[in-house]
């Protein structure tokens, strides 16, 4: 029997609240990814904090509201399985409120009930560790941690809420680095369609105070310094001229980031939302460590951030980024308000002042090595050596028609084509996992970041040793302390992965089953198992192309793949191998001999989506903007508590610093979480004034939720300009004909169209018919048959014209 398919709903984005339920402003941000492949918006928001001094209100105690606690909790994608964010967002969700539905809370009231019985099962979790500890910066665990407590407050919270819905994103094709030869075009095609949806979510009434960014990464990188500023350019002109949100100042709202930077919002982001930042006491990995590495491998860097042990921090100082955050302040309890006599120099008013929170880290993009720029090297490799193997002339080999290149990763029977050195070259695919591995191998001993290290000895093939290899690592790198960093990997490593164990014969989900559970019941499925991901890596690069296609047909049509990326899953999860064994020294669980089997992590989870929405930088960049807008709201409270002018208001000792971060190599260049020095802030909240008429702009009214460029309206046209000119020449030499010139000219050329005209007609059958009248008067048609033509054989070149007339000769029979 058919079934009926449920009609999809269309999606309806509304703008976001401008007050909580509490009654608490909201202030917004918009933070624009404008990568290599495309840009991407993102809207947050978080509670206003200068109502909540002013109200000492107690954010704990207001934790359960939807937006802030969506951002709280973690969840794992397992392998196969269900995201656990059943109540993220749905299609049909009212974005007016920032809150659960009754039926939301009690679904999260079960939720708790069953995490408090199976609190012992998840103890080596890190979920639910002993609280005495109340530094939150590690420790010797007592005696007591085999009898572990349930937290006494989930919702504490050291830094501000900070929240987005499901559909506040919105992304769209091509990078803007595609528009460096017609930076004229950005704004009405590209960055309008970006800020249809920012300007639907944040309400119309808090445009004007709600900051937009937009920082480049990936192939902005790329383009010469002139370029990427004639884009900038555009970029800050457009948003400026046809929009109403705060930019104060563009060369530090619109701009390239380094690669190092983009990893430390990465690492902000990811360790927020696990969970890591606020309730540092649930993630103890011993020796005083609580944070989360970040592995975000895109497609032409990878960026690897970190938090070094304290042996590496003291000896790599001079090579790590300084991060300063504040905790948010909180209330006075009414025992310390009995308490206090005088003053207080640990509190302003009815409020604690906050404290610090500092980390060192380490962060490094590996230019060069994100997926797509490793495959094309990896493919230089391979036609470098099979010409060298069969002493081929290079320029002769890559200017002419030649036999394909064997590529050992790609799949047996498929065929393809790239560009090599600007030539194109054909590959063909043998499916050999053990070469495959050993093909990819030169792109890390090649690389330029362990030249003249002296560590080409720690660089060492895949083999079955039980010695590790660090290929890209020197000096300047603190070493990792794989007892205590743990790592989430995102992007590149969560799609190779989760594509290479879809095309199993048996579910991802049974495969994880048929593998070991860690300690605490986790399944393996949550983090990256090597033995597992190698024998699937083997397996699968194994097959011949005709068997991924049936293993392709067999799977639901929605979730079917292209040729290209069927022929690029062996490479890709062959490199993932290679990069975290070979170059990083990741250890090999079960072979190599630090990796132990009482081991309780295994280096590295990977994650798809944390707290219901798709992992991104940029949420990192918002932290830090809402952490820093917190510390002057504070600043400004304490001010005006004790009575402050305003020239003593910027040199006061009671000040406390502003959050945000610097490299330890400049000191002395501290980047401001918020606005940067000497920049207004953005505008204090005001209750939207009723029937209050704001500026519209055309593409407020025309909200496309799915846009890609075309090709066409990016390249610049310049056979307008050729039009134009040949335009220019026809007129002047119309001119200079005359009058009389001019006229035979139209004549001539209205003869001309006639006879076309007549001629095309003729063709066309629809030529005039006249009748004849004849002698005898009669009315009938003249018959083709009563006549006839003698043909004359005689040349008619050089006769007269009486003779040439006499050659043809209508007889009629009734003469």
């Amino acid at each position: 029997m058919d079934f009926l398919e449920p009609r999809k709903q269309k999606k309806v984005i509304t703008p976001g609240p401008i007050e909580s339920k509490e009654g608490i402003p909201y202030d917004y941000i918009v933070v624009i990814d404008a990568g290599s492949k495309g840009s991407r918006v993102y809207v947050y928001n978080w509670l206003n904090p200068v109502h909540i001094l002013q109200n000492d209100i107690d954010l704990n105690d207001i934790a359960d509201n939807r937006e802030l606690k969506l951002v709280r909790r973690f969840f794992i994608n397992s392998i196969g399985g269900r995201d656990n964010d059943e109540d993220s967002d749905s299609e049909n969700e009212d974005n007016e409120e920032n809150h659960n539905t009754d039926k939301e809370k009690e679904k999260g009231k079960e939720k708790d009930k069953e995490k408090s019985k199976e609190k012992g099962k998840d103890r080596d979790k890190g979920k639910y560790k002993d609280k005495d500890n109340k530094t939150g910066k590690g420790g010797d665990q007592d005696k007591e941690k085999d009898k572990p407590k349930e937290p006494e407050n989930e919702n504490t919270r050291r830094l501000p809420l900070v929240g987005a819905k499901k559909k506040w994103n919105k992304k769209i094709k091509p990078g803007i680095s595609s528009f460096n030869s017609s930076p004229q075009k950005i704004g009405n095609h590209h960055l309008k369609h970006l800020l249809q949806l920012a300007s639907i979510v944040v309400p119309k009434s808090q445009h004007s105070r709600t900051p937009i960014f937009l920082h480049s990464t990936g192939g902005m990188r790329l383009l010469p310094p002139i370029e990427q500023q004639q884009i900038l350019d555009n970029i800050c002109k457009y948003i400026t001229h046809n929009s109403d949100f705060f930019i104060p100042e563009c060369s530090t709202h619109v701009n390239v980031i380094d690669g190092d930077v983009e990893g430390l919002y990465g690492w902000l982001s990811i360790n927020y939302l696990i969970g890591a930042l606020d309730n540092p006491q649930n993630h103890q990995h011993g020796k005083n460590h609580t944070t989360y590495g970040l592995l975000d491998m895109g497609g032409a860097s990878t960026q690897v951030v970190f938090q070094p042990n304290f042996t590496e921090i003291e000896e790599h100082d001079k090579n790590l980024f300084k991060v300063k955050l504040v905790e948010l302040p909180t209330p006075i309890s009414g025992e310390q308000k009995k308490e206090q006599t005088g003053k207080n120099e640990d509190s302003i008013g009815s409020f604690n002042t906050p404290s610090d929170l500092n980390f060192d880290i380490y962060s490094d993009s590996f230019l060069g090595f994100g997926m797509y720029q490793a495959h094309n090297r990896y493919l230089s490799f391979l036609t470098e050596k099979y010409t060298e193997e069969h002493e081929l002339n290079k320029p002769a080999y890559y200017g002419r028609s030649h036999t394909p290149v064997p590529d050992p990763c790609l799949p047996k029977g498929y065929t393809t084509t790239s560009v090599i050195n600007d030539d194109s070259v054909h590959f063909t695919g043998e499916s050999d996992f053990n070469k495959c591995l050993t093909s990819i191998f030169p792109v890390l001993h090649n690389s330029t970041h362990n030249a003249g290290s002296g560590k080409d000895e720690n660089c060492k093939e895949f083999k079955d040793s039980d010695e590790s290899s660090s290929c890209l690592l020197n000096d300047l790198i603190p070493a990792f302390d794989f007892d205590v960093n743990h790592f989430v990997g995102v992007s590149g490593y969560w799609d190779a992965i989760t594509n290479l164990l879809s095309y199993e014969d048996k579910s991802a989900r049974n495969l994880a089953r048929s593998s070991d559970k860690k300690p605490g019941g986790k399944d393996a499925a949550d983090t990256y198992d090597y033995k597992v991901i190698y024998n699937a890596t083997s397996k699968l690069c194994s097959q011949s192309f005709s068997r991924l296609i049936e293993l392709n047909n067999v799977r639901p049509e929605k979730n079917q793949m292209a040729e290209e990326e069927l022929s690029d899953l062996c490479f890709k999860s062959s490199w993932i191998l290679n990069f975290l064994h070979l170059g990083l020294g990741f250890p090999r669980f079960g072979i190599d001999k630090h990796a132990t089997e009482n081991s309780r992590f295994k280096s590295l989870e990977l994650v798809e989506r944390l707290g219901g929405s798709s992992f991104s930088w940029t949420l990192g960049r918002a932290i830090l903007y809402a952490n820093d807008e917190y510390v002057q709201a504070f600043n400004n409270f304490t001010a005006d508590t004790i009575g402050l002018s305003e020239e003593d208001r910027i040199t006061s000792k009671t000040n406390i610093p502003r959050s945000g971060f610097y490299h330890s190599a400049s000191s002395s260049v501290f980047h401001f979480g918020a606005e940067q020095s000497g920049i207004f802030p953005r505008p204090q909240f005001n209750p939207p004034v009723k029937d209050a008429k704001y500026t519209i702009f055309d593409y407020e009214t025309d909200y496309q939720p799915e846009y890609k460029e075309s090709k066409w309206d990016i390249e610049p046209h310049r056979w307008y300009g050729s039009l134009v000119f040949i335009s220019l020449i026809g007129f002047i030499l119309w001119l200079l004909m005359g009058r009389s010139g001019r006229a035979a000219l139209i004549d001539k050329t209205k003869n001309k169209l006639n006879s076309i005209f007549n001629l095309v007609k003729g063709r066309t059958g629809n030529s005039s018919y006249f009748r004849l009248n004849n002698d005898a008067g009669n009315e009938g048609d003249l018959e083709l048959a009563d006549f006839e033509l003698n043909e004359s054989s005689h040349n008619l070149h050089g006769t007269s014209a009486e003779e040439a007339d006499n050659q043809f000769k209508i007889d009629s029979d009734e003469d």
